[in-house]
């Protein structure tokens, strides 16, 4: 199993649009690949997918695969840069013959109510795949699981994603706290590698209140609340805020990041076990 970080910026990327130049290097939204011998899966439709493919050309496996972009794709919730990627499977655009795609009957059920989600799956583009969380479905060799997470809920409710073969990996890219979520530390403990929410370094990192209406933990309260399962898991900090000073791999920052265990995830980053 290989994982690529496709993106490891929040849903506006880095820099935003009317941000400039924003903090550190370009960043595309939050999305991961997973390959499995000859399987690539997709875990969230990101608005920068187009470019974030760039990165899996770069594999030979991908690069030589004939039809469909993906043999799954998996989404987390129901928040700009999670799933408006989608249109580009479109009958305008990549028009695939039903790539499976596995959410919530929440998630799946928004995406059937509203246009032009709705005619990816009426068109045959996309075949939806309901999943009941704490459920593990098997997909091809991977063992994939669905896991309820506290996140603001506008339109769907919010998942993280486990996936494991031979090593395991949990995608977490939103939460709104720790505090809400009773199995955190148990769920951190079981996989190797913990791909998990780092939107805000810090409470006033907006301003003006904007953090009590678009709630995540902070970098400094996630380094504080689980700097201890770092000697034996790797944790690495992804959908990276445009005002993020972490965004810079070279400020103060990061680096207390990087030597409190952490790390930083970037665009094309790969993971194996």
């Amino acid at each position: 199993m290989l994982v690529t970080i496709l993106g490891s910026a929040q849903d506006g990327g880095v820099p935003q649009v009317g941000m400039r130049p924003g903090i550190g290097p370009w960043r595309t939204a939050s999305s991961i690949a997973v390959a499995s011998g000859e399987s690539f899966f997709l875990f969230d439709a990101s608005p920068d997918l187009r470019m974030q493919q760039r990165s899996l050309l770069e594999e030979s496996g991908y690069a030589e695969r004939a039809g469909d972009a993906f043999d799954g794709i998996f989404l987390t919730h129901g928040h700009m840069g999670h799933y408006s990627g989608l249109v580009h499977f479109g009958k305008e655009a990549h028009a695939p013959h039903g790539i499976p795609l596995y959410g919530t009957e929440s998630m799946l059920g928004f995406l059937q109510s509203n246009e032009p989600w709705a005619s990816l799956i009426g068109g045959g583009y996309l075949a939806p795949v309901p999943v009941e969380p704490a459920t593990p479905v098997t997909v091809r060799d991977l063992t994939v699981t669905a896991v309820t997470v506290p996140h603001r809920a506008e339109h769907t409710d919010t998942v993280a994603w486990s996936i494991s073969r031979g090593w395991s990996i949990l995608y977490l890219p939103d939460i709104d706290a720790w505090e809400q979520w009773p199995q955190a530390e148990e769920t951190l403990e079981a996989h190797d590698v913990c791909l998990i929410d780092a939107t805000f370094f810090a409470a006033d990192e907006l301003g003006e209140g904007r953090e009590r209406s678009i709630p995540h933990p902070t970098v400094r309260n996630t380094v504080d609340r689980w700097g201890h399962l770092a000697s034996t898991r790797r944790l690495i900090l992804t959908h990276i805020n445009s005002t993020n000073p972490i965004a810079d791999p070279g400020s103060s920052e990061a680096m207390w990041t990087k030597d409190s265990g952490f790390e930083i995830a970037r665009d094309g980053m790969l993971l194996s076990g």
